[in-house]
């Protein structure tokens, strides 16, 4: 067993046992890691942090290749995001990134691109940004990096078929540098477009429903 260093986003926790905890991080050198945090609700000289949800850590863990769960004996924060916690909106959709990039990765499978746009959409919306836009360009570029995303000049999936335009604003998210992103304004007749479309390259690929997707949903329908 090697014993590795990285700095990882938690993506969900649940308690094991009285003390311990089952963690799911997404780590910028190794990709997705779940992991067995043992007396973490307990001696907190252990760790640094309490591996809060979309919080960035430096973890320290016994790598077991051919094992689902790794022992991850040190957990430091570095940012907590929590400005994310003021919002129950920001939180909402920080959930839906978390969930979304936990259920469309598969262990060990490193991507420094994806650990990158996650912790950058984090940082957003602990920053109080607008929460569907950072999740738009999260969705369009997540996609693209999978290789889930169309490429073609227009673009239709299933029977979705949307305009040159909004083909147009799909491949300038998924390319564009942040700095543009922001500026970059998208509007209501190619966002009504986009959403649809995104939503069913996003579960063309899903076993099951987003528990995250449904609470998002509930939120929208409570303040009509």
């Amino acid at each position: 067993m090697a014993i590795q260093t990285t700095e990882a986003l938690v993506l969900n926790r649940r308690d094991l046992r009285e003390t311990s905890m089952i963690a799911t991080f997404y780590s910028k050198d190794f990709g997705k890691i779940k992991g067995i945090l043992k007396g973490i609700r307990g001696d907190r000289s252990r760790y640094g942090s309490r591996a809060e949800l979309f919080g960035l850590n430096k973890i320290v863990f016994y790598e077991k290749p051919r094992n689902d769960f790794q022992n991850i004996t040190q957990c430091d924060l570095m940012d907590g995001f929590f400005g994310i916690r003021k919002d129950l909106n920001a939180i909402a959709y920080a959930s839906y990134l978390a969930e979304l990039a936990d259920r469309l990765t598969e262990p060990a499978e490193k991507s420094e691109e994806i650990f990158e746009l996650l912790l950058g959409c984090f940082k957003l919306l602990a920053k109080g940004m607008e929460p569907v836009k950072i999740v738009r360009i999260f969705e369009i570029r997540f996609l693209t990096l999978l290789g889930f995303g169309p490429t073609a000049e227009g673009a239709s999936v299933g029977h979705i078929k949307v305009s040159m335009g909004t083909a147009q604003t799909f491949n300038r998210l998924k390319s564009a540098g942040w700095d543009s992103l922001l500026k970059f304004r998208i509007s209501k007749p190619v966002s009504d477009e986009l959403g649809p479309l995104v939503d069913r390259l996003i579960t063309t690929h899903l076993d099951r429903p987003l528990k995250s997707k449904k609470f998002i949903k509930e939120l929208q329908r409570l303040k009509r």
